[in-house]
């Protein structure tokens, strides 16, 4: 799948050159990316012509109408492939298998639903590994048609706007305290945000607007095993809430 090679370049990548600046167009035009001309996305995206077909070469494509004729077999076959993913799905035995259960945790989750359908952008913020989990929740929100990055320190491009919705993954909050000091150019004061995470002590001293508390004393395999099932439950509620026919 293209997207999937796109997120794999985005998201792996250390530099923010062209390449990236695409990738990130892309990801934020998705949905109708198979219907612009090259010279309209050069044009949109402020990307020479000449730098985006050097791109897609890397992708195996030689022809932009070659690149967008695949695209637009993707877009069909990924939501296909959705639909039937999400026949028959438990919440509750997702929630049971990792004990996840307090109170209203799928009420909590629906709502971090409606924050997503309502937000222009859903930025991920989290250690390696978190990111790795959190990449087959990117891969079907943005082909719900909604934009949605990881965050890089290098990308200093990027800002948190109104329209934002932000969301840490941290077992301890010390990844999210970190980086808020690190980066105080990027405020929370304008986006939604959300903290993942097994520390209470975010539940009284709120940093962001809402705090997700799972079970757990910073045990970060449990954690890992948490978060995924999170991400699966917010990918299955959200296509029932916003997407199933």
């Amino acid at each position: 799948m293209l997207l999937a090679r796109i997120l794999k370049y985005l998201n792996g990548t250390l530099f923010l050159d062209d390449g990236y600046r695409f990738c990130v167009f892309f990801i934020k035009n998705y949905v109708g990316f198979y219907k612009l001309t090259l010279s309209q996305v050069s044009e949109q995206s402020g990307i020479s012509e000449e730098a985006i077909l050097e791109f897609l070469t890397h992708l195996g494509f030689y022809r932009f109408d070659d690149f967008q004729t695949r695209l637009y077999q993707d877009v069909i076959l990924r939501m296909d492939q959705i639909r039937a993913r999400m026949i028959g799905i438990d919440l509750q035995e997702l929630v049971d298998r990792v004990h996840l259960e307090n109170d209203g945790i799928l009420d909590m989750i629906k709502g971090i639903c409606h924050d997503i359908h309502q937000s222009k952008r859903v930025i991920l913020v989290g250690a390696l590994y978190p990111m790795s989990i959190s990449v087959e929740l990117q891969t079907d929100l943005i082909t719900f048609g909604k934009e949605v990055i990881q965050y890089h320190s290098y990308d200093n491009e990027l800002t948190f706007e109104e329209g934002d919705y932000v969301i840490f993954i941290s077992a301890t909050g010390r990844a999210m305290e970190n980086f808020l000091y690190q980066k105080q150019h990027l405020s929370l004061d304008n986006p939604q945000s959300l903290l993942i995470t097994q520390n209470q002590t975010y539940e009284k001293r709120m940093i962001t607007k809402k705090t997700l508390r799972v079970p757990g004393k910073f045990d970060s395999i449990n954690f890992n095993y948490q978060i995924m099932t999170i991400f699966d439950l917010i990918r299955v509620i959200y296509y029932q809430t916003y997407q199933q026919i």
